[in-house]
């Protein structure tokens, strides 16, 4: 491969190093590979391939390591830190609670798990009448709210009982189904929760992710039981755990299944 033919001339020359030294590293994200490798990957020629993979290793984003093999550097790390621990939860999802809200017309509810408690984090208020008494600051038991119950999608069969069984329930019966049903929710990729308190609410939600694949909150709606029927559910359910999964993308999480489709709603960029 002819390096000449390669490089442009003229003002884009630095713009397509940069490109190049961006898709290097991104070339590194799942394996080390040598240089020869990597050339082939990017579709360069294996000198162009050395100079990048020196300049990148000289700042610290691509290190060298066993057997000629190149790797993701401490740079990388570094910053990776540093990008999670600047990362607003509630900042990042408002955009999109807003435009499911406006979507649906019904309160949008966003929160995080508290060891055995859900903890409520932000809400964007609906246009129905009707108003769920849920505030940002509201501590519940995870196992008794729909919300609470998307935080649990990662717990096994037999914590998951026991965090049901802490709720006051002791029936095995009882225990045996409310698992099944989880189950069925952690399977369905949403949850759909009527409320234990004979209030007559229902609620829909959907687990949220981050880059380090855990669940690290909870995004739902709720509306009392008559006005999300089963066809409601049915079309509303998708577009909560589209919503979650697309902010899980903000949040940095890879999507195994990427077939599967995120909440489509454009958004404005977010300046400080």
């Amino acid at each position: 491969m002819n390096d000449h033919s390669e490089e442009p001339s003229g003002a884009s020359r630095g713009t397509q190093t940069l490109m190049r030294g961006l898709d290097l590293v991104e070339a590194l994200r799942d394996e080390p590979l040598r240089v020869a490798e990597l050339a082939r990957v990017l579709g360069l020629s294996r000198t162009t391939t050395h100079r990048l993979a020196a300049a990148l290793v000289e700042r610290g984003y691509v290190a060298q390591a066993e057997r000629g093999l190149l790797t993701l550097g401490p740079t990388l790390l570094q910053l990776g830190f540093t990008a999670h621990r600047r990362i607003d939860l509630v900042r990042v999802a408002r955009a999109r609670m807003e435009a499911l809200s406006a979507d649906t017309g019904l309160c949008v509810f966003l929160g995080r798990r508290d060891g055995d408690y859900s903890l409520h984090l932000d809400r964007a208020a609906g246009r129905q009448r009707l108003e769920v008494s849920t505030r940002p600051g509201d501590r519940r038991p995870v196992a008794q709210t729909g919300l609470g119950k998307a935080l649990l999608f990662d717990e096994n069969s037999q914590r998951l009982a026991d965090l049901y069984r802490a709720t006051g329930a002791a029936e095995p019966a009882a225990i045996d189904k409310w698992v099944v049903d989880m189950r069925a929710n952690i399977a369905r990729g949403h949850v759909i929760h009527d409320s234990v308190g004979n209030d007559g609410i229902r609620s829909i939600a959907a687990p949220i992710r981050d880059v380090s694949e855990g669940i690290v909150a909870a995004i739902g709606i709720a509306t009392a039981a008559q006005y999300l029927t089963p066809d409601k559910v049915e079309a509303i359910g998708p577009q909560v755990a589209a919503t979650a999964r697309a902010i899980s993308a903000d949040l940095g999480y890879a999507d195994p299944d990427p077939s599967v489709p995120v909440a489509s709603f454009s958004l404005a960029p977010s300046l400080p």
